[in-house]
């Protein structure tokens, strides 16, 4: 079975085209910002809080078509002034970096309300959330949040391996319509 990150990225695909609008929320290693560019979009608006992680991963994908901002993404309207066609979450902490730097509930609820609004109709968005114990509540809270949104507007699903609840899973929402 793919990972959940790999399950994501063929979740958001369909939104992604020549003229795509793409939002890494979470860059970190850049692994999804590197998925996005490989599909040949006009452009990445990338969030990280870490100066050192944002600049190596500048660094390493050196694309004039990445725009990478060392801020928090709860922040990203201030950026953003376009629809997306595609947001890509990944939350917890940059593998192989300082662990006690993560996403939080709070600034993560925030940013994903954000998304939505920035996100285009037929576009798409992808949550990929672990269970470390800030996670769980971070994932809870997030996910609490989506249940109260409109049917008609949003599709969304999630997808979980069942006999292992400690394994990392995924959230899909596609924008249906405007209000």
């Amino acid at each position: 079975m793919r990972s959940a990150v790999d399950q994501s990225h063929q979740f958001l695909a369909p939104a992604l085209h020549r003229q795509a609008v793409c939002v890494d929320a979470t860059l970190g290693n850049g692994n999804d910002t590197a998925f996005f560019l490989a599909q040949g979009v006009r452009k990445v608006i990338a969030f990280e809080v870490q100066e050192d992680v944002l600049s190596q991963t500048q660094q390493n994908i050196s694309d004039s078509r990445l725009e990478a901002n060392l801020d928090g993404h709860e922040h990203m309207d201030r950026y953003i002034h376009e629809e997306a066609d595609a947001i890509v979450f990944n939350f917890g902490y940059c593998p192989g970096k300082e662990s006690l730097i993560h996403t939080m509930e709070t600034t993560s609820l925030e940013a994903v309300k954000i998304a939505l609004r920035l996100l285009k109709v037929k576009g798409r968005m992808a949550l990929v959330f672990y269970p470390h114990p800030e996670g769980i509540k971070e994932a809870e809270s997030i996910i609490q949040y989506l249940k109260t949104l409109d049917p008609y507007r949003y599709a969304i699903c999630c997808v979980s391996q069942l006999n292992h609840s400690h394994s990392p899973y995924w959230v899909g929402i596609e924008k249906k319509k405007e209000s």
